[in-house]
């Protein structure tokens, strides 16, 4: 087996439906960002570079470069406000990630909450509220969503500020940035494949011997091509 070459032909069937994350990384004391573009239909990392800033000029020049001449579909990537303009401005759908969407929604509810003197009666009417809020996200269609938060609309004045302002302020505006799963089935859902990836090839107990930004790549390399070789190897093995 060729595994020089079963790699090459395997990188270059990009899917076009990628993920992008960010994962920090502190080296001589001063922290970096890692960049990563994984393909989340061929289970690959497609790109990695270490940054010195996490800027918006950054991040298009990352994303431009590792998407070019590649299909472009769409890309998953969690809440930063930053990402929304690049990401679409390069001419793909873009979906925020749903475990990072209900997880800020819970916090925005639980600083409500905490910051009113509420009823216990006002505090169950929010939690009910809330669940068929989130309940939005388990729709079996784009269409299907969208026509239940009309129903939601149609009744708005009726529910707590804090899912009103939820409603009004997020879903409403990003409706599609939320729901473009439901357009296509192979976009991802969430972040959680890159992340594991980082837990895999930069642990937080490696990332505090990191001296120089070399070394940091040089780890990540290694531990990128020890998963690679293990893809072509199962790849390969027949089943019986």
């Amino acid at each position: 087996m060729n595994i020089k070459k079963e790699k090459k032909e395997f990188s270059n069937r990009y899917s076009g439906y990628y993920i992008f994350d960010v994962e920090w990384i502190k080296i001589k004391g001063v922290w970096n960002y890692r960049f990563t573009l994984f393909d989340n239909k061929q289970n690959i990392i497609v790109a990695d570079e270490i940054y010195s800033k996490e800027n918006s000029k950054n991040i298009r020049e990352f994303l431009e470069q590792n998407t070019r001449n590649k299909n472009k579909i769409a890309i998953t990537s969690d809440l930063d406000e930053k990402y929304k303009s690049i990401i679409e401005g390069l001419g793909f759908k873009h979906q925020w990630c749903l475990f990072h969407t209900l997880k800020n929604f819970n916090k925005i509810i639980k600083k409500h909450i905490k910051e009113n003197k509420l009823t216990n009666e006002e505090i169950n009417k929010i939690r009910k509220e809330k669940l068929e809020l989130f309940s939005l996200f388990e729709s079996k269609s784009f269409k299907n969503a969208r026509n239940n938060l009309n129903e939601i609309l149609n009744k708005i004045n009726d529910y707590s500020k804090v899912i009103q302002l939820i409603i009004c302020d997020s879903l409403m505006p990003y409706f599609k940035t939320f729901f473009a799963f439901l357009e296509d089935e192979n976009i991802e859902r969430t972040t959680n494949k890159i992340e594991n990836i980082f837990q895999k090839t930069f642990p937080k107990s490696v990332k505090k011997l990191m001296k120089i930004k070399t070394g940091a790549m040089s780890r990540i390399n290694i531990r990128k091509e020890i998963q690679n070789q293990k893809k072509l190897f199962n790849s390969q093995t027949p089943s019986f």
